[in-house]
């Protein structure tokens, strides 16, 4: 693996422990963020090994397919407000009454969710989703700090006479 891509690699890894819990497996990760890494082949075994091991943590940075085109940082904030929405979700559906009250989208049948996962996994996505329009239409920053100073285009209201 070449220099650029390895340090890339590990810049998205690094951004994303900063904003994520990786539990017991974050020291182990860490320390093999530090591994020496003189040529192709020692970036090669530690990258593998990186991507074992991170790959198996719930919300991993390391996805397959064609790159995001957010940098490392703007995907480690998502990946982590992505965690704490879910959570904050989750405790909402087990809360009282709401498993019998939330329901699907009616284009999804409007049927009530099977459990608190998959309203969680599915309303979480979507929020991200919506984040991410935001960043692509300069609302937000893609920074933690700037959910509080989105700016929203404002709409001409006309009066009628």
């Amino acid at each position: 693996m070449e220099q650029e891509k390895f340090e890339q690699n590990i810049q998205r890894v690094s951004a994303w422990m900063d904003e994520n819990d990786a539990g017991a497996m974050g020291v182990v990760v860490a320390e093999m963020l530090q591994l020496p890494h003189e040529s192709d082949s020692d970036r090669d075994r530690i990258w593998a090994g990186i991507r074992s091991i991170v790959g198996m943590l719930p919300n991993s940075p390391i996805k397959r397919g064609r790159g995001s085109s957010l940098s490392a940082e703007q995907e480690a904030v998502l990946s982590g407000i992505q965690n704490d929405i879910t959570a904050g979700l989750l405790n909402l559906f087990n809360s009282p009454l709401m498993s019998v009250l939330l329901r699907k989208h009616g284009k999804s049948g409007g049927d009530l969710w099977a459990n608190a996962e998959e309203y969680a996994e599915h309303e979480s996505a979507r929020i991200v989703g919506d984040l991410k329009k935001r960043l692509k239409d300069g609302i937000w920053d893609g920074t933690r700090e700037g959910l509080n100073t989105q700016t929203f285009p404002q709409t001409e209201v006309s009066e009628e006479e």
